[in-house]
C-alpha cells in the first residue's frame, strides 16, 4: 500500500491526461438510476470480463465486433493538493477539486488517507463498478455508453475474473464516452441537464459514504483493464455539513486518543477546536471552527434550484464541493 505522501506521485502519473475538461461531443444522453439499472448478464454475470456481440455489429463484413466489457475499480489514487486530479467544474476558468485541498490539510496531522483507501478496497467496501456497453473490441476508437455501479461488499477477487454484485439500493450512473487512441472521455454535460449521481466511499476522516454528481470521467481503456483514470464530480454543500465533520471528528479521536502522550499535531488541533475543553473533538465543535468551515467550504456553483446542472464561475454564493481522484480497474464479471 502507498502511504498518503505517496498519492501525490500517483496523482501526476495517473491524472495527466484528465486535468483539462472533457472532449466535447454534443450532449449526449446520460441519466441516474434507481435499484441496480439496466445491464445485460443478468444474474449469471459474465464471464471473461465480457462477451462478444451477435447484433448487427457482429454480422456486418468488415465492421468490428461489439462487446460489453466490466471492470472494477482495484485502486483509487488520492489527490493531496487542490491542482491533482482537477477540472474546471464551473467555467471561470481555474481547476477545482477541494477534496484534494481537504486531503492536504488533514495530511498535516498525518491522517493515513491513501492507505485507509487501499485497506478499504482490499477490503471490498465501497468499490465502484464499471461496464462499456457497447464498445468495438479494437478499443482503439468509437462512442460507448459508460456505466457505473456500486457493489455489494465482497471478498474481491481483482485477478481479472472477480465475481462482484451490485448494490442495488445505491444510485447507479449512465454518461456517453468518446474512445479516441484507446482514451475515453466522458461526452461534457451542457447546462439544464441532470448530471447522473454515485454513492463514493472516501477517506475524509474515518471513511464516508457521500453522494456525488459526476461531471466527468476518462481513462485508458484496454481488454486487461483501465489505467490512468480519473473522476470528477461534486458533493452538495448540505450533504457535506451532514457527513464530513462527523468523519473528522472520529478520525481526531481515534489518532489523538490513542497516543500518549498526545503529538504536537493531535495537542494542535485539540488547541484549536476542543473548545469544551473535554480532550475530545466532536462534530458541532468543527462545524465552528472558523478553521474546518474554510476548508469545508463549497468551491463551486454547479446548480440551479431544480438541482439542475447551472455552473457559473461568477457568482459569490456557492452550493457544491469539488472531488477528483484517480483511479485503476481490472476486468471484472457483474451481477444483479
Amino acid at each position: 500500500m502507498s502511504s498518503a505522501g505517496e498519492s501525490g506521485a500517483g496523482a501526476s502519473e495517473a491524472g495527466t491526461a484528465g486535468t483539462s475538461d472533457p472532449a466535447s461531443a454534443g450532449e449526449a444522453g446520460a441519466g441516474e438510476g434507481g435499484a441496480g439499472g439496466e445491464h445485460a448478464g443478468g444474474d449469471t454475470g459474465r464471464a471473461g470480463g465480457g462477451t462478444a456481440g451477435t447484433g448487427d455489429a457482429a454480422g456486418a463484413a468488415g465492421t468490428p465486433l461489439s462487446e460489453t466489457l466490466d471492470f472494477v475499480f482495484d485502486r483509487e489514487v488520492l489527490p493531496i493538493g487542490g491542482n491533482a486530479f482537477a477540472v474546471d467544474l464551473d467555467g471561470d476558468g481555474g481547476p477545482d477539486n477541494a477534496y484534494g485541498k481537504v486531503l492536504g490539510a488533514l495530511s498535516l496531522y498525518n491522517f493515513p488517507a491513501q492507505s485507509l483507501a487501499d485497506a478499504e478496497t482490499n477490503a471490498g467496501r465501497g468499490l465502484q463498478l464499471l461496464a462499456l456497453d457497447p464498445v468495438d473490441t479494437n478499443l482503439a476508437s468509437g462512442s460507448t455508453t459508460l456505466k457505473l455501479w456500486r457493489a455489494l461488499q465482497t471478498n474481491p477477487d481483482f485477478t481479472g475474473t472477480g465475481l462482484f454484485a451490485i448494490d442495488s439500493a445505491a444510485p447507479n450512473a449512465s454518461l456517453r464516452g468518446v474512445i479516441e487512441s484507446s482514451q475515453l472521455t466522458s461526452v461534457k454535460f451542457a447546462p439544464g441537464a441532470r448530471l447522473p449521481r454515485i454513492l463514493l466511499h472516501l477517506p475524509l476522516g474515518n471513511t464516508v459514504d457521500l453522494p456525488i454528481s459526476v461531471y466527468s470521467i476518462s481513462f485508458r481503456v484496454a481488454a486487461d483493464g483501465l489505467s490512468e483514470g480519473q473522476l470528477n464530480g461534486a458533493a452538495s454543500a448540505s450533504d457535506v455539513d451532514a457527513i464530513v465533520p462527523a468523519a473528522l471528528a472520529a478520525q481526531f479521536d481515534t489518532v489523538c486518543t490513542s497516543v500518549a502522550p498526545p503529538t504536537q499535531e493531535c495537542q494542535t488541533a485539540l488547541l484549536l477546536f476542543d473548545t469544551d475543553q473535554d480532550h475530545r473533538i466532536s462534530a458541532d465543535e468543527l462545524r465552528a471552527s472558523d478553521v474546518i468551515k474554510a476548508v469545508l467550504a463549497p468551491d463551486t456553483k454547479l446548480f440551479d434550484e431544480q438541482g439542475n446542472f447551472a455552473p457559473d464561475g461568477t457568482a459569490e454564493t456557492k452550493d457544491a464541493f469539488s472531488v477528483g481522484f484517480g483511479f485503476t480497474a481490472v476486468p471484472a464479471r457483474i451481477t444483479h
